[in-house]
């Protein structure tokens, strides 16, 4: 059993820029450069949504990468520990981007220093919300905080999930099968009664944990089986991801639960070229490069894209000047994502050795 996967790194990119090229396709729209029907080809069919794909195979490989670690049962886990590493991993460089920009927010005067937040009716504990990274997400629920909207409802979503993951991995280990059966029918339920749910009124099921979570579980479920999936699987696969990207119309069904079996059916194709990317020693080393920078790269992606189309707001702009600012914008947070991860490196190893003092 290996430990690591090429494929799933492969996966790890290409969710990665599936999202980040329909942010950028999007905010064309929302600053009047193009009209929505003219872009929308490029990012949906009557079948699929890249950034909804995007979004759930980055959950299934959450859950997925971390369970691959558990498949030994005997291995000691602390969950002090998994917290901690979670906390470095993912808050620190969140609270690098955050006081970053708020800061640039301060300098080009869209916000103020007397009244940072604007009309928001912030509580006393709105700014814990953003401590926890679970700020743009709660907003979802109408709950006012000092969002900036770093890393949107994606993040705290995924830290609620890493919450509930200790109670998750001892269920997958105790039994796979039983877990997976039991929270596919907790899914099929949710999704059926999610409209009757009060809390959930005016919440998008896409952005809710409570859906989410099957993402993330069955990518765990994925890691336990990952060396036994059957060729009849690919077989079964292959046409019914095409019948997803070429049907002319919509096919019946609610479309979150297409949405996982589309994903499903990626993972398990890309699974089977696992030897192949083995062998292609060059490419997956850019691969596994662009992989380790996903997240500082999820984290800064939107405020420049956001930014930098601003600039051409309301203007007719042409193929190539779109093209231009794509590129731009794609340099620019390139650069940004690295020197966040090395930021990040320093501030970890600090507190490290701060630690290790103690």
């Amino acid at each position: 059993m290996k430990k690591r996967y090429n494929f799933m790194n492969l996966l790890r990119v290409l969710s990665m820029f599936t999202i980040v090229f329909y942010h950028m396709l999007i905010t064309l729209y929302i600053y009047g450069i193009r009209q929505l029907e003219s872009i929308s080809f490029f990012f949906e069919n009557k079948n699929m949504h890249i950034a909804k794909i995007g979004v759930c195979l980055f959950f299934m490989l959450s859950g997925c990468g971390l369970m691959l670690g558990a498949k030994d049962s005997n291995k000691h886990f602390s969950i002090k520990d998994f917290y901690i590493k979670r906390f470095k991993k993912i808050l620190i460089p969140f609270y690098i981007v955050y006081v970053c920009y708020f800061i640039f927010l301060l300098c080009i005067g869209e916000m103020s220093i007397s009244n940072p937040f604007g009309e928001k009716k912030l509580l006393p504990i709105s700014f814990i919300f953003t401590l926890f990274g679970m700020d743009a997400y709660l907003e979802n629920f109408g709950i006012p905080t000092c969002s900036l909207g770093i890393g949107e409802w994606f993040l705290g979503c995924l830290i609620l999930i890493y919450i509930l993951y200790p109670l998750l991995r001892l269920a997958m280990q105790k039994n796979k099968y039983i877990t997976i059966i039991v929270a596919s029918l907790y899914y099929v339920l949710i999704n059926m009664f999610y409209q009757d749910i009060p809390m959930f009124a005016g919440v998008n099921m896409y952005m809710n944990m409570a859906i989410k979570i099957y993402d993330f579980i069955l990518g765990m479920f994925l890691a336990m089986v990952i060396d036994d999936i059957p060729k009849i699987a690919l077989f079964i696969s292959i046409p019914l991801n095409l019948i997803f990207v070429l049907c002319p119309f919509t096919l019946p069904g609610i479309d979150s639960f297409q949405i996982p079996i589309q994903c499903l059916t990626i993972f398990i194709i890309c699974s089977f070229l696992e030897k192949a990317l083995d062998k292609a020693n060059v490419f997956m080393k850019i691969v596994s490069i662009l992989a380790a920078y996903s997240y500082e790269y999820f984290l800064v992606h939107h405020i420049v894209i956001v930014h930098m189309t601003r600039l051409g707001q309301n203007r007719a702009f042409s193929n190539i000047n779109i093209l231009l600012l794509f590129i731009g914008e794609m340099l620019i947070t390139t650069l940004l994502a690295i020197l966040l991860k090395k930021v990040t490196s320093i501030k970890t190893t600090k507190i490290n050795a701060h630690t290790s003092g103690k």
